[in-house]
């Protein structure tokens, strides 16, 4: 189904709209497993970021991405780039941008020669999430689901204008 005028942007916000829902989803698993120490088998639950699979495909995010803020780290590790089953959305060319939901190796070790899972330089391994990068991540893609919720809110106002005349 062609899709066009003033519909095409409402499709374009609704894709926008379901890619910032499940960075959320993404995001607030992560926060919720940051805190995980290695079960018995030695596994740590990865960070989960969501990642982009068709560049070419206009992301719903591409104004986000311009808008990011670039801050200065003293440690590398304090603040990673992101890179992250899937899904795909079609976006207003009946194209599909594939997003895919991937994992981040690496392990966090925390000194704590306290913790019965310490090894025996008292050293423990837990999730390689930051709560603070999660945070921030979660400010910028809440901003984009609002921004993508005032457009279709301008958009169905346009459409109802359009039908008084």
């Amino acid at each position: 189904m062609n899709v066009e005028g003033i519909f095409s942007t409402l499709k374009t916000s609704f894709s926008g709209l379901l890619t910032q829902m499940k960075k959320l989803e993404v995001i607030s698993e992560n926060i919720a497993n940051a805190e995980r120490v290695a079960d018995n088998k030695g596994n740590v639950y990865q960070r989960k970021v969501v990642k982009q699979l068709n560049p070419s495909v206009r992301s719903p995010r591409e104004f986000g991405d311009h808008m990011t803020l670039s801050l200065r780290k003293s440690n590398s590790s304090h603040l990673s780039g992101i890179k992250q089953p899937g899904f795909s959305i079609s976006n207003s060319n009946n194209e599909e941008q594939q997003l895919k939901v991937v994992e981040i190796e690496g392990v966090k070790r925390i000194y704590d020669p306290s913790n019965p899972q310490a090894d025996e330089n008292g050293y423990v391994n837990m999730s390689n999430v930051n709560i603070l990068e999660e945070m921030v991540e979660m400010i910028s893609v809440s901003r984009a689901y609002e921004a993508n919720v005032s457009v279709m809110t301008a958009a169905k106002q346009i459409a109802k204008n359009t039908l008084k005349i």
